[in-house]
């Protein structure tokens, strides 16, 4: 009897535990979301990682706020800044990667269409960026050629 007991306090607490968990990897996406529309955007992918963390995984709702971020951090293709450090370029492939994965995962589900509309649009929008490390390299290089020169 002590043991069913034990057992049964045991299975509420992890469960109660589970459910806290979910509200607050809910609440860090939500939050995410308000910081992503105010442009707040390095704190929005704070909040992203930390739910991330807690969930252990990066749900489809982290994943889509976590790429429209991204998008909105990355410099233009023409902008100088975009070609200060390999940083950016590191940064502009985790974006790809994060936009195949979601459309891989998520695009064909009716549910999530308005979603994956917007990361297939996140997606197209990164035609124009250099593919290659090497091809980001040389325009690094040419722009601080003509950087040093001025």
């Amino acid at each position: 009897m002590k043991q069913a007991l034990v057992l049964w306090i045991a299975v509420v607490f992890m469960a109660l535990n589970g459910n806290a968990q979910e509200v607050s990897v809910t609440s860090l996406v939500r939050d995410a979301e308000k910081n992503y529309h105010a442009g707040q955007y390095s704190n929005a992918l704070t909040k992203l990682d930390k739910a991330e963390k807690i969930a252990g995984r990066a749900s489809s709702s982290v994943l889509y706020w976590r790429i429209l971020t991204q998008r909105a951090l990355l410099p233009g293709v023409k902008d100088p800044a975009f070609y200060t450090n390999m940083k950016k370029f590191e940064e502009l492939e985790m974006l790809r990667e994060n936009c195949i994965t979601y459309l891989k995962s998520y695009g064909k589900l009716a549910a999530f269409n308005k979603q994956s509309d917007k990361v297939y649009q996140v997606q197209l929008s990164l035609k124009g960026y250099p593919v290659a490390k090497v091809e980001f390299d040389e325009i690094m290089h040419l722009q601080n050629a003509i950087n040093s020169n001025q």
